[in-house]
This record gives structure tokens, sequence and C-alpha cells, in this order.
């Protein structure tokens, strides 16, 4: 007679045997236990309130949470075990307790980008300290005030790579800038607020460089308004001696102009290959005197991107252009970047 719940195995040395007629095996936390978790934080911690009022909260609580949850899993499902820690729960729950009183769908769009970068930083450092007072200082802003930690940001802290040629200038505008231009404040209570909060720190005397300058020293190679061969043969040498360093005029093809974006660039290419301190600077001497001004520059972009024109008159008459970010308000300003536009920037390149 056959016996077929009889279960027989043999193995070697060094083996593990497991038999049972249903196994069931767990390994980590899954994305249910970790939602079990997130709640039963919440409602462990938030206070009591009406019958009405507490559904609201529960279901804006628990609105945040799934988002959250699913957007960790597609990006990093590995942090999900970051929900074991009590820093990550209490993480969470300030997320949870800011969205649930507000119900503001920008807060929480910017809460949740917040915590996927928080879930991947189970280190206690200098990045998951200023993500986790993010956390709790971005219920204290409104979108307006969100919008002008990102266009300051954007322009004083960051330097994009997609920008060699002309064609790139007015579609770097449409996708980084122009989504938050509309929102713009000049008011001074917008900035002095930032301030209070701790995400800047309002300069009273000067302030930050026009757009135009900045763009001027950064992006230089995109605004060169070139030189003909003989400039370069009395000024250097013939184009054929240091071809790394000398291209087509980007906005005229009858010229010649330095290969570089900026003088940083000069700098590496002439380690890279060599070239002498001297050379080195005069092409850095034949870069800067070919450059447009300031006001070229703000009309050549005006002219190619007219959408950018409201920031180039708010910049130099409002606190826009006086705040200085903290850890913080760049912490902010980078998760306000991705959720409008999905473009995801590695923070650590601003806090370390």
């Amino acid at each position: 007679m056959i016996k077929d719940k009889v279960q027989k195995q043999e193995s070697g040395d060094d083996s593990t045997n497991l038999q049972a007629q249903s196994i069931t095996i767990n390994q980590g936390i899954t994305y249910s236990d970790a939602k079990e978790i997130a709640l039963d934080v919440y409602k462990a911690n938030f206070l009591q309130l009406s019958q009405d009022a507490a559904q609201v909260a529960r279901k804006r609580a628990e609105e945040l949470t799934d988002d959250f949850l699913q957007k960790l899993q597609q990006e990093n499902e590995s942090a999900i075990e970051s929900m074991n820690e009590p820093s990550m729960q209490a993480a969470l729950y300030e997320a949870q307790k800011q969205y649930a009183k507000t119900g503001d769908k920008d807060l929480e769009g910017l809460l949740v980008d917040i915590l996927v970068e928080r879930a991947a930083t189970p280190m206690r450092n200098i990045h998951q300290i200023v993500l986790d007072e993010a956390l709790e200082v971005a219920a204290k802003l409104t979108a307006e005030q969100m919008d002008a930690l990102t266009i300051n940001f954007l322009i004083t802290r960051t330097s994009n790579g997609s920008l060699t040629n002309l064609p790139a200038i007015p579609n770097y505008i449409k996708t980084h800038l122009v989504p938050f231009i509309a929102n713009l404040s000049s008011e001074s209570s917008c900035y002095e607020h930032l301030e209070y909060v701790g995400c800047g720190s309002l300069m009273h005397m000067g302030g930050l460089k026009p757009i135009e300058k900045i763009y001027q020293e950064v992006y230089g190679g995109l605004f060169s308004k070139g030189f003909d061969r003989e400039r370069l043969e009395n000024d250097i040498a013939t184009p054929d001696s240091y071809p790394q360093l000398i291209t087509n005029c980007l906005h005229d093809s009858s010229l010649l102009q330095v290969n570089a974006i900026n003088v940083g660039v000069i700098d590496q290419i002439s380690e890279s290959q060599n070239i002498s301190a001297d050379v080195k600077q005069k092409f850095v001497n034949l870069f800067n005197s070919t450059l447009m001004n300031p006001q070229e520059i703000k009309d050549y972009l005006v002219k190619v991107s007219p959408e950018i024109e409201p920031l180039f008159k708010l910049w130099g008459k409002s606190g826009l252009s006086k705040l200085g970010l903290t850890t913080v308000g760049i912490a902010i300003a980078q998760a306000n970047f991705r959720r409008k536009t999905g473009i995801k920037l590695d923070l650590s390149i601003w806090i370390k």
C-alpha cells in the first residue's frame, strides 16, 4: 500500500533539510507589514479628535502611507526594511501628522519624496538629520515658498551637464525653471518666513549676483561671441595646435570659440593634455574676452524663452536674490523639484 503522506529525504554533510506538506518562508518585512507598522504608529500617537475629524485625519494618514510605500516599492524596495527602525517610524509619523492636519496635496507630494529619501538613509548622519528636520519644516511652508526655494537652489547651487548646445537652453528653461516661476512671490514676508523657519538667511547688505551674471560664469561657453582664426593665431597658436580647446562658434559658424562651458573645464582639459600654465591662461583670457556681457545674455535668454522674463524682473526686486539656503532649505528645494518635474537629484552632492 502506498502511504502518500509519508515523506522521506536524505542529505549530505553540512546540509539543511525542510520537510512539510506546506512551507512558508518569510524573509524581511513585507509591504503589508510596513503599512501595518505605519498605521499602528499613527493610531498610537495622533491626538483624539471628534469622530468625523478622526475619520478625515485617518484617511489622509492612510493616503500618505500608501503613496509613500508604493513609491518606495517602485524606487528602492529594499529600503522598506527601514520601517522596523524607530527613527524611521518617527519620521513617517511626522509626515502623517502634518498631512492629516492640512490635507494639502502639494505638501503630501513633498513629504512623500522626502520620506523616500529618508528611508534610503538608515545611518544617523547629517543627511538623515536634515531630512528629519525637512519633514517638520515643510509643513510650515506654502507652495509659493517651496517654489521660491527651488528656483533659488537651481540658479545658485546647480550646474546642468545637458547644457552643451543652443537648443538645450530653451528646453532646460521649460523643464527646470518654468514649473516654478508662476507661483513666485515678491512679498518680503514670504522670504522673511523662510528665514524664520530655518530654510535660509537673508542678506541685508547686497545679495546674490544677477541671474545673467551667474549664467555667464557657469555656462559661459553657451554665450561666446567667437573669434576668427587670425586672432587665435596672433594670441595663441593655430587651431591644429590645441584641437581639444577649439571648436566652431555656437552663435556664428564662420567663427571659432574656446571649447569649454566655463573656465573650470579649460583647467581640466589643460591638465589632461599637459598644456602649460602660460598657454592655459591665454585660453582663459580669450574665453573671457569673447563672452556676451550680462545684459546680452539676459536679452538672448528672454528671446529664446520669453517665459523666463518674469523671473528676471522678480530676482532683483525681492528676497529671492537675497536668500542664502541652509541644508534644510536645499533638501526641501530638491524634493519640490522632484515632485514637480519627476527628475531626481542626488541630495548627497550638497549635503554630506
